[in-house]
């Protein structure tokens, strides 16, 4: 190995990493590599090779970077060391820097970034080695170094300067020569930091390392014009023949400064909306809630918005849509709050101001949360929900997509008094989470914490808790309600999942299917649903009704399976069922978050299962391309009970006649879902809408009872 090239330590565990720098800086022949995938043996590997600069992963098993580094700047302060980190670790990669590091790179790291890091960093460490040989050296050296370097006697008067000292302070350096040292400092700081100064003076290098004395610190400096710049200074000790002398090694850190914004920034705000996160918002809060306990007149709320079909809008127009419309509500919720107050931002930690009166955060998905300060009255928080509820329900447009317009969302927004309600983030982001539960009840609205609703919270945990164990209890069943033509005759029918508790009553799927979809279980009970219903089908098809069908219920979460496919055809094979008898019923939402890989799916179900039907259920809710309508292999359009239930409106009757002329056009067959009265079988059937389903044929009944009805065939009208 040529001793005379440098050597580069690489520190790091990952494979990738290793190979991704070995490559790139051997192309870039940039010293010599030697690679350490065990922290615990670099501070050895120091102590007897020579290493020029170390590429340093903070992530590292045994024993941490962090900590290894602050190993290596005590016995080895002359090693440049560079740390690499993901976005995920920018507060340590910021304490590294303060600890001594040369500089930061984040991964995946940037080839081009790479290669001049490194380059500097042995730059670098060339300079202090090439100072450390000769006293000449470092005179020559001085002045080609980017950093000021001044010497400084007893009484603080600078007694050499370097050319740097005019790039950074702006004073040539015989202006600076015999001037006192305090000169380049606002005259607060400067007392801030001479008292360590002054330890240099009078202990030795063995003192020095017994107490620890810090001789490296971050200081703000004045220049000649009387610009306040960021610096980051170091002191070292040496002798003269008759005199003590410290050097003072001079950084200007502006730029480092500004990448620690940048990193702090990034640790504390949500990526996409540039609103501050939960970090951010849990250290808001508590700053808030110390000032509230200590001054006891203040008054605040905490505001928790949920937003209202905004999970639809997703599933059905794609996340990159839904992150478009995200961006734009987060922009409007900006503007509810008063032109006085502002959005908050992390501060510079040197800038001294007050807070904003009002702090907006972004949770993740669709969930925002608001801190109002300062109110005159807990009602003031209203004014502002109601504002906020006006902004969001207008209707958005996706600009560069014409086709999508008029998305209309709502928003449920939960209030919390600070302190009636809670002196600590926990409770108040419980009670307003609670309140905003009772708001989306309501339907788009506000609701203020109340003491009652953590009874009705309880109640819904007790929900949840019972569910999971309905299944053990057996207290789940499937009811069926029948799909008739024209003249009443039994056609088919749609399982329906019941739960009956073990008081007896039955629980309302309008209660109960959004907690299994919230947690998961719908997935299992749908599979059970599908092997029920299977069972039940093959029962009727036996006792003389072949042609009689069943149709079940996919939920997206469900459809997104990767075993989906299999799973249907292994529960058809089971129950030796004719897969012509199966109809599966999938929303819009299912199909149109990602229609290329539904389409796939749904002709890979039926070229395993030959004769199966898809129907796509409450068709005209949600946001279908009629261009990828054309292109599913369904076979049925459910059309959704909301426009039956109104067919004394103009409107609503065009809406259906559409659908049904749409479906014929494509040689799709129509279900109309709620018919309740004559008047909508009249009119429906004057559509040829091909079947029906209904009250007004008959509720949803248990399987021995649709038995019963397969035997009269018909129907009475």
């Amino acid at each position: 190995m040529d001793s005379d090239k440098p050597t580069i330590l690489i520190v790091e565990d990952d494979d990738v990493a290793i190979a991704f720098y070995t490559v790139v800086l051997q192309e870039n022949k940039i010293g010599s590599l030697k690679i350490c995938q065990d922290s615990r043996d670099v501070m050895p590997l120091l102590a007897e090779q020579h290493v020029s600069a170390i590429l340093l992963d903070l992530n590292m098993p045994h024993l941490k970077g962090q900590e290894l580094l602050k190993q290596i700047k005590v016995k080895h302060p002359e090693i440049p060391v560079i740390v690499s980190t993901g976005v995920e670790s920018v507060e340590v990669a910021v304490e590294c820097m303060k600890i001594g590091a040369f500089d930061f790179l984040s991964k995946p790291v940037e080839k081009n970034r790479l290669v001049t890091v490194v380059r500097h960093a042995i730059r670098q460490r060339n300079i202090f080695e090439a100072l450390l040989d000769s006293q000449e050296s470092y005179l020559a050296l001085s002045e080609i170094t980017t950093d000021a370097i001044l010497q400084i006697n007893e009484g603080f008067k600078i007694e050499f300067a370097n050319a740097a000292v005019r790039s950074i302070f702006e004073h040539k350096r015989e202006e600076l020569l015999n001037q006192h040292f305090k000169v380049l400092f606002p005259e607060a700081e400067y007392k801030r930091f001479v008292p360590a100064l002054q330890a240099f003076f009078l202990a030795d290098k063995v003192m020095q390392e017994r107490s620890s004395l810090e001789n490296t610190m971050e200081i703000i400096g004045r220049t000649k014009q009387g610009e306040i710049i960021p610096l980051e200074i170091s002191f070292g000790k040496s002798k003269s023949l008759r005199r003590p002398i410290v050097t003072c090694i001079i950084r200007e850190i502006t730029q480092r400064k500004n990448t620690e914004r940048k990193l702090k920034y990034l640790a504390y705000h949500d990526k996409l909306t540039q609103l501050g996160n939960r970090d951010l918002f849990n250290r808001s809060l508590s700053g808030y809630l110390a000032e509230a306990i200590r001054y006891e007149n203040r008054i605040g709320a905490l505001l928790f918005l949920d937003l209202d079909g905004f999970k639809k809008v997703n599933d059905t127009l794609g996340h990159d849509i839904g992150d478009r419309i995200l961006v734009e509500c987060s922009r409007r919720l900006r503007d509810c709050l008063r032109k006085s107050d502002h959005i908050y931002r992390f501060k510079d930690e040197s800038t001294r101001t007050t807070s904003a009166d009002e702090d907006l955060f972004r949770f993740g998905g669709d969930e925002f949360v608001l801190i109002l300060t300062n109110l005159r009255t807990p009602t003031a928080a209203a004014t502002v929900a109601r504002k906020i509820i006006q902004a969001v329900g207008q209707p958005y447009s996706v600009e560069g997509s014409e086709s999508i317009t008029k998305i209309k969302l709502g928003v449920s927004v939960g209030i919390a008094v600070i302190p009636d309600d809670g002196i600590d983030a926990t409770s108040l982001v419980s009670s307003a989470d609670v309140a905003m539960y009772k708001a989306k009840e309501q339907g788009n609205q506000f609701a203020f914490f109340t003491k009652d609703m953590n009874t009705r919270a309880a109640e819904r945990l007790m929900l949840e808790d019972g569910l999971r164990q309905a299944f053990g209890k057996r207290e789940l069943s499937l009811y069926y309600q029948p799909l008739v033509n024209q003249e009443g005759t039994i056609l088919g029918a749609e399982a329906l999942l019941r739960w009956q508790d073990e008081s007896g009553s039955f629980i309302s799927p309008a209660r109960f299917i959004p907690i299994a979809e919230e947690t998961g279980l719908i997935e299992p009970m749908g599979e059970w649903t599908m092997n029920t219903a299977c069972d039940f089908l093959h029962t009727c098809n036996g006792n003389g009704h072949p042609d009689f069908y069943i149709s079940v219920n996919f939920s997206a979460k469900q459809f997104d399976q990767q075993q989906l496919v299999e799973r249907i055809t292994a529960t058809a094979k089971r129950t030796c069922v004719n897969p012509s008898n199966i109809i599966l019923e999938v929303t819009e939402s299912c199909i149109m978050g990602d229609p290329e890989s539904a389409i796939a799916k749904m002709h890979s179900i039926k070229e395993n299962n030959p004769g199966i039907r898809i129907a796509i259920d409450d068709f005209g809710t949600g946001y279908s391309s009629l261009g990828y309508l054309s292109k599913f292999p369904v076979d049925i359009l459910k059309i959704d009970q909301s426009f039956i239930a109104n067919l004394s409106d103009e409107n609503n009757i065009k809406i259906v006649d559409t659908i049904i002329a749409l479906a014929h056009s494509l040689n799709l067959k129509t279900v109309a879902e709620g018919v309740a009265t004559e008047d909508h079988l009249e009119l429906l059937s004057s559509k040829n809408c091909d079947a029906f389903q209904g009250y007004y044929f008959g509720a949803p009944v248990p399987a021995e009872e649709m038995c019963r009805l397969l035997e009269q065939h018909t129907l009475p009208l």
